[in-house]
């Protein structure tokens, strides 16, 4: 289920059952401190008005309506939905679900790749407003870089830059690698001992034997070259992936725990 904050409807993350795309809510750390009154008719009436524009997005991206996705999105931000838990709250899940019906033969190959070049031109709908206004400063030289890269045959892009843009709005440096660049990527002298996480993403299950092989390569990397490793994507969201050594496995965004 997607869990939101009930008082400042930032999203919180993703929580069992994860087929489950329904609406929930709680508190995000800041609100718990401030103990709002949640049976106020305010937050009653945003969560009905969050509910209301997801639905309305899927809908309009199922019809393919990207002129409909503009005015839902202005909706979402006057809603004080911030841009980027539009992506990762709405976005990315929709793109969950679209993959799942995909998978159990209820939506064709072109439905798919219509889906998908919506969510692609919604994203850039709210990048542009996310730039406006990031979140975060960028963080000081040292703190860290997270590298990005599908699993070799993953060729679906738009969860990776939607992840991209999320830790870019929290200030943390990204870079998106491919199976050829990345270990020159990490092996960077400028890089040397500083920390790095490489986070990949997995659509499929049969592509974790290729992911399996580019793990083992960057584990034998050099310490002041070797980075934390992240599994994440659909994959790894359905169970589908098995535990690694010396690798995190990351159903959702928000097992990150950077939020």
């Amino acid at each position: 289920m997607l869990k939101w904050c009930a008082h400042c409807q930032q999203f919180i993350g993703e929580m069992p059952p994860h087929a489950d795309l329904g609406i929930t809510h709680g508190l995000c750390r800041k609100c718990a401190g401030e103990q709002p009154d949640l049976l106020s008719g305010d937050e009653y009436a945003h969560a009905v008005a969050l509910r209301d524009i997801v639905q309305s997005l899927f809908s309009a991206g199922r019809r393919n309506d990207f002129d409909a996705a503009g005015p839902l999105v202005d909706n979402a931000i006057a809603a004080h939905c911030r841009p980027v838990d539009i992506l990762v709250g709405m976005i990315a899940p929709m793109l969950h679900e679209i993959g799942t019906a995909w998978e159990h033969g209820t939506l064709t190959v072109e439905g798919e790749h219509e889906f998908t070049a919506y969510a692609e031109r919604v994203i850039d709908l709210v990048e542009a407003r996310m730039r406006l206004a990031w979140s975060q400063p960028a963080r000081p030289g040292g703190d860290g870089c997270y590298f990005l890269m599908n699993a070799p045959g993953n060729i679906h892009v738009v969860g990776i830059r939607i992840l991209g843009l999320w830790l870019q709005n929290q200030g943390w440096r990204t870079r998106h690698v491919d199976d050829n660049s990345v270990l020159g990527a990490l092996s960077e002298p400028s890089l040397a001992g500083e920390p790095k996480t490489l986070l990949v993403s997995i659509a499929l299950p049969e592509q974790y034997d290729a992911v399996a092989a580019l793990v083992e390569r960057v584990q034998a990397l050099p310490a002041p070259s070797r980075p934390g490793i992240v599994l994440g994507g659909y994959a790894v969201k359905t169970g589908l992936v098995p535990r690694t050594p010396g690798v995190k496995l990351a159903p959702d965004i928000s097992a990150l725990g950077l939020d």
